[in-house]
């Protein structure tokens, strides 16, 4: 790895339209501009020794720039946590350990290196870097996108507002479920449990990550089934459901699955972003009719440590890039490794100024129920968020239709100012809500 330091500029010497800036943090035994030096090479036009066609002139044009190296406290231990084992035994030239080095690198990337692709940006910003020896832990933190790139996607097509318009409501979060058990239930049962929900007010339900195109249970069968009990729903209700289909499969399978949803009358899809890729998702986006729900399972192996990966702000920008419509954020006060805290930051994610990309609904989900609503009100500080519960819903004690009611009323005590206890004397759902899932969370 070359020290050379041929990557430096200020950043009011570049032309921010030309470059998609990505923040790192690192832990490294080298000198962390000689580090930062390394990583502009390698992503761009260097490698570990000069080469003859990398003249300054092409550097200059293709390079990536240091535009920012901030040194931070390291506290001795922590880097080996998933850094390979042998770090440990490591020495020095003069036989002491290795002195580690903490710091946070701001690089530039010159998007025409790779275009309009998120695969090939995400080589860039991210690719040999995490095989780097020489960097025991490296995280991309956050990922700033030039108007000039955005421009290139689509994004959501629908998002917030054409949500909230396919379901006529807009004075309050969105309220959903999904669909349990997971697994092994029929396409009839599936359609029962469909139709309870949409009794009960939901205006979002979804077909857990976990089943798609299965031999017992096919999206040709389901479709049918669940739509049709979904505009009986209707026609007692007067409400509109929306229901995601997982057509997650091989790419060259998802439009044929798509189809069967639309030509059963489906008004939303849903894939498992994280497990079929960024492209593909970009590839669906961009040629549906209807919302996409994209499902986050899997991202956990690549999010959770602060010392390696990515993190979860960069990829809902990622994923609101690549036109999902609702993206799963993290819970507040739930089951899943966030804290409430980084659950919002990805919901601001979704929701700021990001040019031409419209917002996309965050959703709050794991472990949620009717008690958890005015927390998750409160700590949004806003109602543009989707209320997903799974057993919150179907493992009500009166069954489906009185765990949605129950959310429903628990907006109800929200909005009015009366608190859930109070409210609940007078309203079954919720008092069932309370006892039984009280009792649990």
């Amino acid at each position: 790895m070359s020290p050379e330091k041929h990557f430096f500029r200020f950043p009011e010497a570049l032309d921010p339209s030309e470059y998609i800036f990505a923040t790192y943090y690192v832990e490294t035994p080298m000198d962390p501009h000689e580090a930062a030096d390394a990583i502009a090479a390698e992503q761009s036009t260097g490698t570990w020794t000069r080469a003859k066609y990398e003249t300054d002139e092409r550097r200059e044009k293709y390079g990536c720039k240091v535009v920012g190296v901030y040194k931070v406290p390291f506290e001795p231990g922590s880097y080996h946590i998933l850094a390979r084992m042998d770090w440990l035994d490591r020495v020095g030239d003069e036989g002491k350990p290795l002195k580690i080095n903490a710091a946070v690198l701001r690089i530039a990337f010159p998007w025409a290196n790779f275009g309009p692709l998120l695969a090939n940006m995400l080589t860039a910003v991210g690719g040999n870097l995490f095989d780097m020896d020489a960097l025991a832990a490296i995280k991309l933190i956050d990922l700033e996108f030039p108007e000039s790139f955005t421009k290139q996607f689509r994004g959501p097509q629908f998002g917030i507002e054409g949500c909230r318009k396919l379901l006529g409501v807009y004075d309050r979060p969105l309220i959903g479920s999904i669909i349990k058990p997971c697994v092994g239930l029929s396409a009839d049962e599936i359609a029962d449990l469909a139709y309870q929900g949409a009794k009960g007010g939901l205006d979002f339900i979804k077909d857990d990550e976990l089943i798609a195109d299965t031999v017992y249970n096919s999206i040709k069968d389901r479709t049918k089934t669940i739509c049709a009990a979904l505009k009986r729903a209707e026609g007692e209700t007067g409400k509109k459901t929306l229901y995601a289909f997982n057509i997650t499969d091989r790419p060259s399978r998802i439009r044929e699955l798509y189809n069967i949803v639309i030509d059963s009358g489906g008004n939303c899809v849903m894939v498992n972003a994280a497990t079929l890729g960024w492209e593909v998702l970009r590839e669906l986006t961009e040629s549906t009719g209807v919302p996409v729900f994209a499902h986050r399972d899997f991202a956990g192996a690549y999010l959770r440590s602060q010392y390696l990966g990515i993190s979860s702000e960069v990829l809902t920008k990622i994923w609101r890039l690549a036109g999902a419509d609702m993206l799963h954020t993290g819970p507040i006060q739930g089951k899943l490794f966030e804290t409430d805290e980084e659950a919002l930051v990805n919901a601001r994610a979704c929701l700021q100024d990001f040019h031409n990309i419209e917002r996309a609904i965050p959703v709050s989900a794991g472990g949620q129920w009717a008690g958890k609503l005015p927390i998750n009100c409160r700590k949004f500080g806003h109602t543009d968020f989707l209320h997903l519960s799974g057993g919150g819903v179907f493992a009500h004690p009166q069954g489906a239709e009185a765990g949605a009611r129950s959310i429903h009323q628990a907006w109800e005590a929200y909005s009015q100012g009366v608190s859930l206890e109070e409210y609940a004397r007078d309203h079954s759902a919720l008092q069932e809500a309370m006892a039984y899932f009280g009792s649990k969370s």
